[in-house]
């Protein structure tokens, strides 16, 4: 399986027209044995790999202000995908992560209103069109004053970005980023001491 490589410059974090973004964490780079978990993760049926990545993801941040969030907010699936998948594995992550920050998901809060084509092959203006406009706020519902959407890759950061901009429109003061991975240098994002994954890849892979 290659690395995919998106040579389209990403989002730039420290942008003055996102006021309301807190912190950008990432806590591996997107390496070939980080692919291959993901991969499974989503295509697979190993929901489990999202829990345990989570949890991962969550002791090496605990000591990070993101930790001190008021609710975790998976990126949400269109009914359709999830339905193909069985799970959402953002959410996945989001309950790993919760089970060490003591941080509880709300994966109730948002949805996504169009079943958007993969954008594992758009450049950045292309995921930005892609992504416009697809997530809402269900109705009744009012976002807690810091949230951490979560995610399993941040490439350009379109879908992230646009979820955070929902989020505030709706009542949110501060929303940060986490995400398991990045094939990316960006401003702006903080990442965790560097990890060697390879006994974490067998470990999880041989349990299944």
């Amino acid at each position: 399986m290659e690395l995919e490589i998106f040579l389209d410059m990403p989002v730039d974090f420290t942008r003055d027209d996102m006021p309301w973004l807190g912190d950008v964490v990432c806590v591996y780079w997107f390496t070939p044995g980080l692919q291959i978990l993901v991969h499974h993760l989503k295509y697979k049926q190993s929901d489990y790999i999202g829990r345990f990545l989570g949890m991962k993801a969550g002791l090496l941040t605990k000591h990070l202000p993101v930790s001190q969030a008021d609710a975790l907010i998976p990126v949400p699936l269109h009914p359709r995908r999830k339905r193909q998948r069985g799970y959402n594995q953002s959410e996945q992550i989001a309950l790993g992560i919760s089970q060490i920050w003591n941080v509880p998901v709300h994966s109730e809060l948002t949805y996504r209103k169009v079943h958007t084509s993969t954008q594992t092959r758009l450049n950045k203006e292309e995921r930005r069109k892609n992504i416009s406009g697809v997530f809402g706020i269900k109705r009744g519902q009012i976002p807690p004053a810091h949230c951490v959407i979560v995610d399993d890759i941040l490439t350009t950061g379109a879908t992230t970005c646009e979820l955070s901009r929902t989020l505030y429109e709706a009542g949110a003061n501060k929303i940060s980023i986490m995400t398991l991975g990045t094939p990316f240098t960006h401003l702006g994002i903080q990442f965790s001491p560097d990890i060697d994954e390879t006994d974490e890849i067998n470990k999880t892979l041989n349990s299944e």
